[in-house]
């Protein structure tokens, strides 16, 4: 074989390769998982003087995120709205938004078009009140002394109920009292009682809490309800006021 199609194919392979490990967090997408699981998720807010920013696609296929139109949602945020920023890649910031009826939004952002939140000190008064998530509802109450009662539903499937849809639905739960601990909310639903996150059975519900900026994050052990059911996510504030009994 001449040694020109043996230098060519080689060059080749390596062209290959070198696209294959090119911008790996854009080609792995930005999705709710990436926001709402990521530990290092910060607040941000959209700077001042953006009438619109847009959420961009990361379809890798469109050459995606990109500024270009090709790649522009139809989702936008307005200046001061305020997103849970995760991780950047090439200019852009994967990013979630929850509006205020709990409908969660995620996708990139241009990173310039952010302005990060500070992080403050959280008492347990900024975590009572009545939150909304995407098929979730929150409760968090004073309860005594620095303790908060949380008490919550969550459903998968809803959505298709609510168009007239035949396929499964299932619910879940959750309630339980506890003391923050650094701003974390967290504990395990025990058989007749609330215990501490690292106690109780396997397969106990196990819920922590915080905030980030105006929002509360959530996370379970998806063992809080029936079949795909989770409370992770991120919820708005409804009101600031637990909803009466």
């Amino acid at each position: 074989m001449p040694a020109a199609i043996l230098r060519c194919g080689r060059i080749v392979a390596l062209a290959a390769l070198g696209l294959a490990g090119a911008a790996p967090s854009a080609r792995a997408g930005c999705n709710w998982a990436d926001v709402v699981k990521a530990d290092e998720a910060r607040a941000s807010t959209v700077r001042a003087g953006a009438l619109r920013t847009y959420f961009v696609e990361g379809d890798p296929n469109k050459g995606c995120p990109d500024p270009s139109p090709a790649c522009r949602g139809r989702a936008y945020l307005t200046d001061g709205d305020a997103v849970l920023t995760s991780r950047s890649a090439g200019g852009f910031t994967c990013a979630g938004f929850t509006s205020a009826k709990g409908v969660l939004t995620t996708g990139w952002l241009p990173t310039g078009a952010l302005a990060a939140l500070p992080e403050t000190a959280v008492a347990p008064a900024d975590l009572v009140g009545h939150w909304i998530g995407q098929d979730a509802d929150l409760t968090i109450a004073p309860g005594a002394g620095d303790a908060l009662a949380v008490k919550g539903e969550a459903s998968w499937g809803r959505s298709d109920a609510r168009r007239g849809g035949e396929g499964p639905f299932h619910i879940g739960a959750v309630a339980g009292t506890a003391r923050p601990e650094n701003g974390v909310l967290a504990f395990t639903m025990g058989e007749d009682k609330t215990l501490p996150y690292a106690a109780g059975d396997p397969d106990d519900c196990r819920v922590r809490l915080w905030r980030r900026g105006p929002y509360l994050v959530v996370r379970d052990n998806n063992a809080c309800g029936g079949a795909n059911v989770s409370f992770t996510g991120l919820y708005a504030r409804r009101s600031a006021a637990p909803p009466p009994r």
